[in-house]
């Protein structure tokens, strides 16, 4: 009992450590929505380019006449007539241009580049603006630049006219704001920086959203191996040797789209801040610094000779809303500064393993990521995400259901460990009021019905001496029955929800349920609570369910915009991590740092893959070796033997969901532990056997070696090769059966 006692008092000072940590977090000014009323319709009003040649295109090479700055095996010059820059890396030397040059414009092409340093839409009245560098700044004489030691200081004045830049003296109703990027060259590597201002002082003036260096590094000479590399599900790229007509621009919202705007955003979630480019022999990939939590990266596929290939990010810097004739605009701007760090790669390095290498190596040095390293043990963890109770719906009436209890989770685990599944991670969901329709959690404990704390220790004693790990699933962004206190305010000053899929929706009996959305600010109570309410249970840690996938913005008073709320969450988890191991659900990125193991993060894309649409782990190649992860339940995927192959070839660990009472008395429950208990076990051994001395190895290589065989490498030597044709592959003399994988020392 000593460690359970040393766990007791290390949460109980962790408790007195939250409301510091967490209080040094908060917002320092008040969360206001002004309301504009009767707004029949809202204008946008788009920059005219005077001349699209000189003020978006560069002339050729030989425009960048002023060297700024060396690093590494990159150089910075300056085009002083359109007062932008271009990287030119020295061994192969290759131009990376913010504007494309005219010396490459094919015969007969459009000038269609819309290319600047910077765009910028602008709330103005109820009106909006799009403006940039380029026809806002540049073309009005606004724009200039300084050298610096290492780099160069842009400073653009924009207007949505040549008469209000020509003013010396601004009228209240003008608009006009000064853009300051900062382009520094250090390490080899270029660090962009950008903050604004409002320079005429109107108080009804908001920059919305902002575009950062749109067309830097686009290209429609396109070669065979080039592509775009995009942050969908745990990376793809964009083969733009590969034509498609078809192709549409595509859109990834960093971490999620906020709930708290009331959007029907389309953009595809992305857990993690990058984007890159290969073009040639050369690649770069960029990470974002600051602002990546209202960052959306886009990427475009050239589909004629007058579109580019190109990918970049915007972010949206103060939230604004249109709906039914009536303006909402934040008094505060979600960010005041936005920083992109861009590593060059090039030969054998510009790959997208390389690019995850020195997106892991950013990330460490940043300290979003953690320098330490999985410790192996004996055997590959085992993922198992066990269901409590549920609540169950019949017709108006509803009652909570166990599905499985903590005598029946310790049966399931020795069946598993006499079928040769001896490290199990038990992720437990649906143990406190609520069932997996979890109330406050402050206000929360332990089903009875389950069998309560004496029954709890008692499983956890069993699975601490199996050598297993028992992670409690909490939620403390959501209820299912509201908040004492009151939830989370969105930019309509209604109460903020979320509606999250159902997966146990034959159980229940509805296909979702809505949720109140707790107030970021009040996290510090909420982890003081927590920490208080388990100091006498015995558990490996805890798993934060909804923080790992949910990120928003809280308009009530001392309330915290999207920015704000990734800070507070991410020190959030500290003091629930000291002491203990700890699991997160999805990934987002800015909860990693205290973080020993992600399920549900997602190994495949959600745009349909194609010929052209490639799904690669560039993730894991960034991940594997810090922290174990495991891609959604296998059982609950449609074709079971593909999904356990690619758990294996992106270096996964298993993941199963399952209960112990069947939820349908038909045969075909796939939640039901007895019916795929058999084949877990059997690719259990097998993926064991291949990647557990792996666990703390870096993920060095990853590529397509024959249609539908792919090889994974690790730094140790080890290759894993998978096979997911119908036919056996030959290599180095060995033979990769038939849906299967072999590893090679």
């Amino acid at each position: 009992m000593l460690k359970n006692k040393k766990s007791i008092f290390a949460r109980i000072a962790a408790s007195a450590l939250a409301l510091c940590l967490l209080c040094s977090c908060s917002h320092s000014g008040e969360v206001g929505v002004r309301t504009v009323k009767s707004v029949a319709s809202r204008n946008t009003i788009s920059a005219e380019s005077k001349d699209p040649s000189a003020l978006h295109y560069s002339e050729k090479r030989t425009s960048f006449t002023a060297k700024a700055a060396s690093s590494g095996l990159i150089e910075m010059y300056i085009d002083d007539a359109t007062k932008t820059f271009c990287i030119y890396e020295t061994t192969k030397k290759q131009y990376w241009s913010v504007l494309p040059l005219l010396e490459n414009i094919y015969s007969g092409e459009e000038l269609l580049s819309k290319a600047s340093m910077a765009s910028i839409k602008v709330t103005g009245g109820t009106d909006s603006y799009e403006l940039n560098t380029q026809d806002n700044s540049l073309a009005y004489g606004k724009a200039s630049y300084t050298l610096t030691d290492n780099g160069a200081v842009f400073t653009y004045d924009i207007f949505p006219d040549e008469k209000t830049a020509a003013k010396q003296k601004y009228d209240k109703t003008d608009i006009g704001f000064s853009l300051r990027m900062t382009v520094t060259l250090e390490d080899g590597s270029m660090i962009v920086g950008c903050t604004y201002k409002n320079i005429t002082g109107n108080p009804d003036a908001c920059i919305e959203s902002m575009e950062l260096l749109n067309y830097f590094g686009a290209y429609n000479d396109t070669q065979e191996d080039d592509y775009l590399l995009v942050p969908d599900g745990s990376g793809a790229i964009i083969r733009t040797s590969i034509y498609d007509e078809s192709f549409e621009s595509l859109s990834f919202a960093v971490y999620g789209s906020d709930p708290s705007l009331c959007g029907s955003d389309e953009a595809t979630p992305a857990i993690i801040p990058a984007f890159g480019i290969k073009h040639g022999g050369s690649a770069f990939v960029s990470l974002i610094q600051k602002g990546d939590a209202v960052a959306t990266v886009h990427a475009d596929k050239a589909t004629n000779i007058s579109e580019y290939n190109r990918v970049y990010p915007s972010f949206d810097i103060t939230p604004v809303k249109y709906e039914d004739e009536t303006l909402y605009i934040s008094n505060t701007a979600s960010v005041d500064e936005l920083s992109l760090c861009y590593r060059f790669l090039t030969g054998q390095n510009a790959t997208y393993a390389g690019l995850a290498s020195a997106c892991r190596e950013q990330l460490i040095r940043n300290s979003v990521l953690s320098t330490k390293t999985v410790q192996v043990g004996d055997y590959l963890p085992f993922c198992l995400t066990l269901t409590g109770a549920v609540r169950r719906s019949f017709g108006p009436f509803s009652r909570l259901s166990a599905l499985t209890t903590f005598e029946q989770a310790q049966d399931m685990l020795v069946r598993m460990k006499n079928k040769g599944i001896n490290n199990v991670f038990v992720r437990y969901t649906g143990i406190f009021s609520g069932g997996t329709d979890s109330e406050d959690i402050t206000h929360s404990s332990l089903l009875r019905r389950l069998g309560g704390s004496d029954k709890l220790d008692e499983l956890y004693q069993y699975i601490s001496s199996q050598k297993m790990s028992l992670f409690l699933d909490i939620d403390i962004l959501s209820s299912s029955t509201g908040f004492s206190g009151g939830g989370s305010v969105n930019i309509k000053k209604d109460g903020s929800t979320v509606t999250p899929d159902n997966v146990l929706a034959e159980a229940t009996g509805k296909t979702s349920a809505e949720r109140t959305l707790a107030k970021v600010g009040k996290l510090a109570k909420t982890v003081s609570s927590v920490l208080t309410d388990t100091r006498y249970n015995s558990f490996t840690g805890f798993c934060f369910n909804d923080a790992g996938k949910l990120l928003y913005s809280d308009f009530s008073d001392g309330g915290l915009l999207r920015a704000d709320a990734a800070n507070a969450i991410s020190s959030a988890v500290s003091p629930l991590s000291t002491g203990n191991s700890s699991m997160t659900v999805n990934g987002n990125f800015y909860m990693l740092k205290n973080i020993d193991v992600i399920v549900d993060m997602p190994l495949t894309p959600s745009v349909a893959g194609s010929g052209a649409y490639v799904s690669v782990p560039f993730v894991p190649l960034v991940l594997h070796g810090i922290v174990d992860y495991a891609g959604e339940p296998i059982n609950t995927e449609t074709n079971l033997e593909e999904t356990l192959l690619r758990s294996v070839e992106y270096g996964a660990c298993p993941h199963f969901e399952w209960n112990y009472e069947p939820l349908n008395k038909n045969g075909d429950d796939k939640f039901y532990y007895d019916n795929t208990i058999n084949e877990a076990a059997e690719f259990y051994s097998k993926a064991n056997e291949a990647l557990n001395d792996l666990r703390d190895a870096r993920m060095t290589d990853h590529y397509e070696v024959a249609d539908g065989v792919f090889c994974t490498e690790y730094d140790t030597g080890a290759m894993i090769y998978v096979n997911y044709t119908d036919e056996s592959y030959s290599t180095r003399g060995v033979v990769v059966d038939a849906r299967s994988f072999l590893r090679v020392n």
